[in-house]
């Protein structure tokens, strides 16, 4: 299993096929990406779980957050002990009669560099209801080539070709039990200040190519994403 393989799987809480990666010996504390491991990964959106599930395979970390919770797993607690009163599904959103995009609430996201002017941007979502079922998710984008630095690029607007065109953003949205496809073709860099970048996509939501019955959307939307 390769580094950007497992980081699928904890971005999509896929907390079996962690652990069994994890017991066939991937190496628990190594880069994942950015000098960044998986129990660092997932204290990014507060995977308790996932932090839990390193952290019994010999997980260690300098940072402060996760040495926090390491400190209360060592005390005998688990990720249950952090957990409220049952969810209830009548405190959120239901979009399975009436499902669109629109009605997605982002939450603050964030950005990465991997390789030299190479990016993966995150979009969390607000929980909803679909299909009876709590939804967690969120949007991946990987490979954002720009054709110079981060900072050089606000004020200016990039156009990005569509899969399978060379130079494309990989990007995907899992619901349905599907990876759906997420077409970024056009990014405006708006501005960048105290580690925070704002700036504007023009996405298309391919849910016809997996045929999980919603029909495809577009969104053109503003985003605040936290560089790390």
């Amino acid at each position: 299993m390769t580094e950007k393989e497992l980081l699928n799987l904890i971005v999509e809480r896929d907390y079996e096929a962690v652990e069994v990666a994890l017991k066939n010996g991937f190496d628990v504390n190594k880069s994942l990406n950015n000098d960044t491991t998986g129990i660092e990964w997932a204290s990014y959106t507060d995977d308790i779980q996932m932090m839990e599930i390193f952290w019994k395979h010999g997980a260690k970390s300098e940072n402060e957050y996760v040495q926090d919770f390491i400190k209360e797993f060592e005390k005998g607690k688990t990720h249950l002990d952090f957990q409220e009163v049952e969810e209830n599904k009548e405190y959120y959103l239901n979009l399975t009669e009436n499902f669109s995009i629109t009605k997605f609430e982002f939450l603050e996201g964030s950005i990465q560099e991997f390789e030299d002017n190479f990016f993966t941007i995150f979009l969390p979502i607000s929980k909803f209801v679909l299909d009876d079922e709590i939804i967690e998710t969120s949007i991946r984008l990987d490979g954002i080539q720009l054709p110079e630095s981060l900072s050089s690029c606000i004020g200016k607007s990039i156009k990005f070709p569509i899969n399978p065109v060379e130079g494309y953003i990989d990007g995907s949205i899992y619901l349905r039990n599907c990876h759906n496809p997420v077409d970024v073709t056009e990014i405006n860099f708006l501005k960048l200040e105290n580690q925070k970048l704002t700036l504007v996509m023009k996405m298309n939501f391919d849910f016809e190519y997996e045929s999980i019955g919603f029909n495809n959307e577009l969104l053109t939307k503003e985003f605040h994403l936290e560089i790390y």
